[in-house]
């Protein structure tokens, strides 16, 4: 996935209307435009990416299942962004 896709994925994870998956989708993609803006390191993206990865792995709600796994592989991707700059 290209960063451009990732967004438009969290963009629309961030619009279903799923109260816990939306606000998780609007952080992780707020992280990226300040990573983008050059408001933070690679480094220090990819740990609070890492952070929110391991926050992810621990909610409960297990009835939006592909919203957490779609979000996992776009954190997964955003850590490999972060780490190749």
């Amino acid at each position: 996935m290209t960063l451009d896709q990732i967004q438009q994925t969290l963009a629309q994870i961030a619009t279903s209307g799923d109260p816990t998956f939306s606000q998780f989708a609007s952080d992780i993609n707020q992280v990226v435009e300040q990573a983008k803006a050059g408001q933070m390191s690679p480094q220090d993206t990819a740990e609070i990416l890492r952070d929110a990865q391991r926050q992810l792995a621990i909610l409960d709600d297990m009835t939006q299942l592909q919203f957490k796994e779609t979000l996992n592989t776009c954190i997964t991707g955003l850590i490999m962004i972060a780490g190749a700059v």
